[in-house]
């Protein structure tokens, strides 16, 4: 009897764990749950090929998505993620994995609704240039901030891969994008000119609490 007893509890408590971990997914806003869904461990069918010898492309399945991004020589995602309705064939996230003092996050995710940007719900920059201007859009996910939050991007130029300026940008905001401008750097003769850095926002939250948003830049003027 005693058992059949123990028996019963030990059913009752899987089904119970199972009913959590499914709560727990669905509690999970977008951006987290495309980042478990690119997580090897909880990848179906996957295959791994060799690009070079520190890169390796990889595909896989997580639910009704398909799954392909890159991870370097110790499986440390790195990169551009994709996760593509299997049905439709519609591109539904993008995620870059970045990895600083020795741990790997998510720089930017890109949500798509109706096969359009979700703009309000991701979390990315878009960068352009000309021969007289450099201009950055962050657009940061809506949430319950506190009125003035404050967004400013400290950025490093490189050439030849020696730093020459550090610099600051403070940003001006509309909406959920922190939009600023700078000076293209015509004093620099040089064939490669790299820009390093990043965004930084500090917000209040309606709450009381403080948070912020961060998104490291890395791109090439010529």
């Amino acid at each position: 009897m005693g058992k059949i007893v123990l028996l019963y509890l030990l059913f009752f408590l899987i089904i119970s764990c199972k009913k959590q971990e499914v709560r727990n997914f669905d509690n999970l806003n977008s951006s987290e749950y495309f980042s478990i869904s690119s997580e090897l461990k909880n990848l179906k069918n996957i295959e791994k090929n060799k690009i070079n010898d520190s890169l390796y492309k990889i595909t896989g399945t997580f639910n009704n998505y398909e799954i392909t991004g890159f991870v370097d020589h110790e499986n440390i995602r790195v990169g551009w993620w994709i996760a593509t309705n299997k049905q439709s064939k519609e591109i539904n996230a993008k995620l870059e994995y970045k990895f600083v003092d020795n741990k790997e996050f998510v720089n930017q995710y890109i949500l798509f609704k109706n096969g359009k940007i979700d703009s309000t719900n991701s979390k990315f920059y878009w960068f352009d240039r000309n021969k007289n201007l450099i201009k950055y859009n962050f657009y940061i996910p809506n949430s319950s901030k506190s009125l003035e939050p404050e967004g400013k991007l400290n950025y490093h130029i490189y050439s030849n891969g020696t730093e020459l300026k550090h610099l600051q940008c403070k940003c001006l905001q509309i909406e959920n994008i922190f939009s600023c401008e700078f000076p293209y750097p015509k004093d620099i003769e040089s064939k490669k000119i790299i820009i390093r850095g990043n965004f930084w926002e500090l917000f209040q939250m309606k709450n009381g609490n403080v948070g912020e948003n961060e998104i490291y830049v890395l791109d090439t003027l010529k």
